[in-house]
């Protein structure tokens, strides 16, 4: 086992560029990394039956391709249950074999993750679903559904433990070069090692080497499977967040101890589980976290144990990860949302092109995706979950067009961005005095601003393709015939449109109706609302919930009524999770599952609850009415008659958001 133990990670001698620290070698117990980005272990959705497929497959070759010096694979169940994907039969070993055939021409490393969830997971194999724990203490997952899981017996803990070891002998015999063993994240061995999870008595019970006894048993099992000639490594909890869970001390402690046994060769420093909504949210942090949030976790850790130390914490861009290694934070930097957003960021910031880099915004649709079965996707990146088709270079095209692409959204840019790199002529037309259309007002929404990057990227990109972007330009249809396009794309994105109160629901006294606020204007500040105000959201998205959030901030006394479920329905649940106590925090009443029924002077009558009784909120100043969007699409129809090609894409085509946007655009420069 190598590593620095403590103090500042320095560069390899001869190491040289914007960032020496990253781009030096790591030796990790008998394994060498070309570099110290880590592509952390995380759940992708494209594993089926507990195996690998040729989807998984390909997303782990285009991160080799771009760079990454490690990738760690999804957790891997020791048992065939929970999840979808299992090392519980030999069958994975032919599949780790054809995995390091396409991983190490690049010069990645590959390890395993071992796990095994115990009561908190999604269960997936045959039979009747139960889940396992050190004690029968309940669990309320996300707030959604409980469960009260079963206390193992002794003897089932022993045949976990031979899982954990038979598992680690498949991945040897799989040519894989290591494995990584899950300690952390609420998963069994945590809940084991934790006081609050585990009430047991007997020998996995009570003091701490009690609690770090499956911890120790597994590692011997698996270090015995593996060998010397396989690296080791274990991802640990920098400190619990909750009341009562094992905090920072405690866990230097326990790493301490672990460390202390001889058996890693590093350890992987990480935060929260996934329990619940907002330990969920900790440790997959949104554009609400700063960048590297939990460096000094993974600097204590550094300072103790005697193995070189990964650390995550919503670490986006090369520098960030430059100032952590550099910093003595830790050795390795472990990504894993940076890396979905642009697999090529090691090999774009080894080269010095970082202005190239597709920038994670923390946006959370990767896992919203995922959470509702999909496989995992990226806002802004509409290769991931393609890679297979769309992976590597963009082919060029078969002959030269002039294509014409009316709107500068993310639709209109990404369209015009693939379309001239694959050696198209490129005219964009935006009405605008600047690029980004509707994602300039969503950026200013409170705590949303890094939605801006996506489409300064977007810009930059078209600018260097040499994408000719005409600004301040309405587009006629009569002004796009005179540009003799070959194609053109209708890009022209939605409107949130005006808002009125039907006249049976005004009340008698029309001549007193509250006036009703843009929630554009309502949300950039441009048009005062008043102290009391009424927001309605028809659909229950963002741009709801960040209207009533800015109004609050500016002191509003703001009451959200909307038809749907619960406010902010449609939001990723860890974004829900962290939006809704903010505006709960800034007294924002909410009002679910209701309607407005009628305005009589400054009194908003609603109805909630499927009810027909009514509820009055008094002395409102005005509303703002957030209505389902419209596309903006009458140029598509004016052109249907033109000898060329016409496309819509993004909220033209039909009013979604800036993922499919984007796809629309990458789809159809792809095919022109």
């Amino acid at each position: 086992m190598t590593g620095t133990a403590v103090g500042v990670s320095r560069p390899a001698d001869g190491a040289a560029g914007p960032f020496p620290h990253l781009f030096s070698p790591l030796q990790v117990g008998p394994v060498t990394l070309k570099n110290r980005i880590v592509n952390s272990a995380h759940q992708t959705g494209f594993a089926a039956g507990g195996r690998y497929t040729d989807r998984l497959l390909a997303y782990h070759q285009e991160r080799a391709r771009g760079g990454a010096g490690l990738i760690v694979s999804q957790a891997t169940c020791v048992t065939p249950e929970y999840l979808d994907l299992w090392n519980a039969d030999d069958e994975i070993i032919g599949q780790y074999q054809a995995l390091m055939q396409i991983v190490r021409p690049h010069g990645a490393q590959y390890f395993a993750e071992l796990w095994h969830p115990g009561r908190q997971s999604y269960y997936s194999g045959s039979g009747v679903e139960i889940y396992y724990a050190p004690s029968p203490v309940p669990l309320d997952s996300f707030g959604t559904h409980w469960r009260v899981p079963h206390e193992l017996e002794p003897a089932a803990i022993r045949e976990i433990i031979a899982a954990f070891g038979a598992a680690a002998r498949r991945c040897r015999e799989g040519g894989l070069p290591g494995v990584a063993i899950h300690l952390a994240h609420g998963n069994l061995v945590e809940q084991f090692m934790s006081p609050l999870t585990n009430q047991r008595t007997d020998e996995w019970g009570g003091p701490l080497e009690n609690r770090l006894r499956l911890a120790r048993e597994i590692l011997l099992a698996v270090r015995e499977a593996i060998g010397p000639a396989m690296a080791l490594g274990a991802r640990v909890t920098g400190a619990g967040l909750d009341t009562g869970e094992p905090d920072e001390l405690d866990m230097l402690e326990m790493a301490g101890t672990i460390d202390s046994w001889g058996l890693l060769d590093y350890f992987d420093v990480t935060m929260g589980h996934y329990s619940d909504a907002l330990n969920t949210a900790r440790n997959i942090p949104n554009m609400t976290f700063e960048p590297g949030l939990w460096g000094r976790y993974g600097k204590g850790m550094k300072n103790l144990v005697s193995v070189p130390v990964f650390l995550v914490g919503r670490i986006n861009h090369p520098q960030v990860a430059e100032d952590l290694i550099a910093g003595g934070s830790c050795d390795a930097v472990v990504m894993a949302r940076a890396l979905i957003a642009d697999p090529y960021l090691p090999a774009k910031a080894a080269a010095g092109r970082v202005p190239e880099i597709r920038p994670c915004v923390g946006a959370m649709n990767c896992v919203n995706h995922l959470t509702h079965g999909d496989g995992i996707r990226c806002i802004h990146n509409p290769v991931v979950s393609r890679e297979g088709a769309w992976g590597g270079e963009l082919p060029p095209a078969a002959a030269s067009r002039r294509v014409v692409v009316v709107g500068g959204g993310p639709g209109g840019m990404e369209c015009a961005r693939v379309a001239a790199t694959r050696g198209h002529e490129v005219i964009l037309l935006e009405r605008g005095r600047a690029l980004g259309g509707q994602v300039r007002d969503a950026a200013k929404g409170p705590g949303r601003a890094e939605l801006g990057q996506i489409t300064e990227y977007l810009a930059a990109r078209c600018a260097a393709t040499g994408v000719d972007v005409r600004l301040a330009t309405e587009a006629t249809a009569r002004s796009i015939r005179a540009l003799q396009p070959d194609a053109v794309i209708i890009a022209t994105g939605s409107r949130l449109p005006a808002g009125h109160l039907p006249a049976a629901r005004q009340g008698a006294d029309q001549e007193a109706a509250l006036p009703l606020i843009d929630p554009i204007a309502a949300l950039n500040g441009a048009a005062q609302a008043g102290r009391r105000v009424v927001v309605l959201d028809e659909f229950g998205d963002w741009p709801g919930m960040s209207v009533a959030h800015a109004l609050a901030q500016r002191g509003s006394e703001v009451e959200l009524v909307t038809p749907v479920m619960y406010p902010g329905m449609a939001l990723e649940l860890t974004n829900w999770r962290i939006c809704y106590e903010q505006l709960s925090a800034l007294g924002v009443i909410f009002h679910p599952v209701a309607e407005i029924a009628a305005v009589h002077g400054n009194d908003v009558v609603i109805r909630r609850g499927f009810s027909r009784a009514e509820h009055v909120i008094a002395d409102v100043d005005s509303i703002v009415m957030v209505r389902v969007p419209v596309a903006q699409d009458s140029l598509h129809a004016q052109l249907s008659d033109s000898t060329f090609e016409v496309h819509l894409a993004g909220d033209a085509l039909a009013p979604r958001g800036i993922e499919d946007a984007v796809y629309d655009g990458q789809r159809l420069g792809r095919e022109l």
